[in-house]
């Protein structure tokens, strides 16, 4: 996940170098722990998809593309967060990494995360439900 932080950093224009799990800025590095690497979230939104389709009664196929998604979602919303905190370390200093990378900041991007996989998820339970037929 560091080696996705850095290439999202480059492309909004910031010289990251990354080895292995280090981010590296100009101003600072910062290393990407396994805890940050986003598979415990992406388990989480497994669990999370499962019983979504568990309690909309989706099938055994279409609760599998829940959890898939889920997954993509947790996984691919974590390279955002990461490149935020590498910059909050880099240049606005200790106390704004320790925010982001804290209670608050991960309540903020679990809050965002869980809003996005839900509408993402009802939209697809939506989408493979049976529509009623208007007379």
């Amino acid at each position: 996940m560091a080696w996705l932080g850095g290439v999202g950093l480059r492309l909004i224009g910031q010289a990251a170098e990354v080895n292995q799990t280090l981010i590296s800025l100009p101003a600072g590095t910062v290393r990407v722990d396994w805890g940050c690497s986003g598979y415990d979230l992406a388990c989480i939104a497994a669990v999370a998809s499962l019983l979504m389709g568990l309690y909309f009664n989706q099938s055994f196929w279409n609760t599998v593309a829940l959890i898939i998604v889920g997954i993509m979602l947790a996984l691919v919303a974590n390279i955002p967060r990461i490149m935020l905190m590498t910059m909050a370390a880099a240049y606005w200093g200790p106390e704004s990494f320790e925010f982001w990378h804290g209670f608050w900041g991960g309540q903020i991007f679990l809050t965002i995360l869980f809003t996005v996989h839900y509408y993402v998820v009802m939209a697809l339970i939506n989408k493979q439900s049976p529509q009623p037929k208007s007379h």
